[in-house]
């Protein structure tokens, strides 16, 4: 009886570990959400960038200052870490399960950057990006760009606050 307890136990530990979850997106998912996104106000312009890489989504943001036509970063999320070879990378990284809302975590590595790239202080984030239903036919795609906090344990000296837009309505400009 004993020996019967334990090979069920054994044969269900097993069966329970060989089941993996994974996410999988269809490409039909990620399409309406690829391509550069902007949002400005006054003469800023944040700018995202979000490309499809083996059926995720993964992004990069800018924060632009346009004067006379002429346009100037103030910030951007993939960058080399001054006197290394290290390279920030992809700060969004996600997926859609039906082309509409997009679900993705999110690195605001920008806080600070007016101190210089070296003095730069980072948060992490949840993301949600929602298409928006157009009210016309040749109207631009906009999306509800919302980051909130993640839940749980923090990083130790991460900052209180975010740099990068919170809130706002992207239009999809490509």
């Amino acid at each position: 009886m004993k020996n019967s307890i334990y090979t069920l136990l054994i044969l269900l530990l097993f069966s329970c570990k060989s089941q993996q979850v994974s996410a999988q997106y269809s490409m039909q998912n990620l399409t309406p959400f690829i391509g550069t996104w902007e949002y400005q106000e006054g003469n800023q312009i944040f700018r995202v960038t979000i490309y499809e890489d083996n059926l995720h989504l993964k992004g990069d943001y800018w924060l632009i200052e346009v004067i006379n036509g002429a346009e100037t970063i103030l910030y951007e999320s993939d960058y080399y870490a001054p006197g290394t070879d290290f390279h920030w990378g992809y700060t969004i990284f996600g997926g859609s399960n039906d082309g509409n809302l997009m679900g993705a975590k999110i690195d605001d590595n920008s806080i600070g950057y007016e101190n210089g790239v070296a003095s730069r202080k980072r948060k992490r984030g949840s993301l949600s990006l929602t298409i928006q239903q157009q009210s016309c036919l040749n109207c631009p795609v906009t999306a509800e760009w919302k980051v909130t906090e993640l839940q749980g344990l923090k990083i130790t000296g991460e900052s209180e606050n975010y740099n990068i837009p919170k809130d706002i309505i992207m239009t999809k400009m490509e």
